[in-house]
């Protein structure tokens, strides 16, 4: 019996050693794995990833490739596209609850804001981000959180730079307006509640994004107008301002610096 048990104990240390190995070795698999299938639950899009390269050792990585589709209704071929995520997390928090990220660069993302005759494009995702973190918030109550939720992060820094978005609706057929965003710094994203879920970071970054184009569209009024968009015009004017008032509130709330740096 006692063989028996020390058998099973070695198995079990054998097994734990090769998860450890793998969870380090093969990194870049296991969040390229969870981005394609945890994203499209969160955002209520199809989520591809190009190629992904985390080091375990120092923490650095990016993402190359980073897609967000179109939610169903919409025409426009995606919503985002990214060009490239670079990351900078403290290694020795990769296996904590709360994992450390330094910063998170995002380079040049390209967002087509798709108007129709109801919510925007961006609307539809913010609204499925926002379901999702309140019914993973209400399982996370009920002690029923999924390892994705219950893992928590701190993001000391999160900049975008480069953003330009075309403004577009069905009828133009993924033409329209362009125009670049002024660029973005969050800092201390979750280190008043020891930390966020990854759909409550993607959250608070989709809405701060929503803010900056509203803001941007609402001074670029004639320009717009010409390009025959007035549908969003007309919704912008109404509720730009008000959306961006509350999301700011929120975001202060939630104790983070959000700056346009350009």
């Amino acid at each position: 019996m006692l063989r028996k048990t020390l058998i099973g104990f070695a198995l079990l240390l054998a097994l734990g050693a090769a998860g450890v190995y793998l969870a380090f070795n093969y990194l870049d698999v296991i969040v390229k794995m969870a981005l394609e299938h945890w994203g499209p639950d969160v955002t209520g899009v199809p989520v591809k990833v190009g190629q992904v390269q985390i080091s375990p050792r120092d923490g650095r990585g990016s993402i190359r490739g980073l897609e967000l589709g179109s939610p169903r209704g919409f025409t426009a071929a995606r919503a985002v596209r990214f060009g490239e995520v670079r990351l900078a997390i403290d290694p020795a928090t990769l296996s904590s609850p709360v994992v450390f990220i330094r910063e998170i660069a995002i380079d040049a993302p390209q967002i087509t804001y798709e108007k129709s005759s109801g919510p925007s494009n961006l609307d539809a995702i913010q609204r499925s981000i926002d379901a999702y973190v309140k019914q993973a918030a209400g399982k996370e109550a009920e002690g029923k959180g999924m390892p994705s939720v219950k893992r928590r992060f701190v993001i000391e820094r999160l900049a975008i730079r480069g953003a330009r978005v075309t403004m577009t609706t069905a009828g133009l057929r993924g033409q329209g307006i362009n125009f670049d965003l002024p660029d973005i710094e969050m800092r201390d994203i979750g280190k008043r509640q020891n930390g966020v879920t990854a759909s409550e970071a993607a959250a608070l970054v989709a809405s701060t994004l929503q803010v900056k184009i509203a803001q941007k569209v609402l001074t670029n009024m004639d320009l717009l107008r010409k390009g025959g968009v007035e549908g969003a015009i007309d919704a912008l004017r109404k509720r730009g301002a008000a959306t961006a008032a509350k999301r700011a509130d929120k975001a202060a709330n939630e104790g983070v610096v959000a700056t346009a740096i350009s």
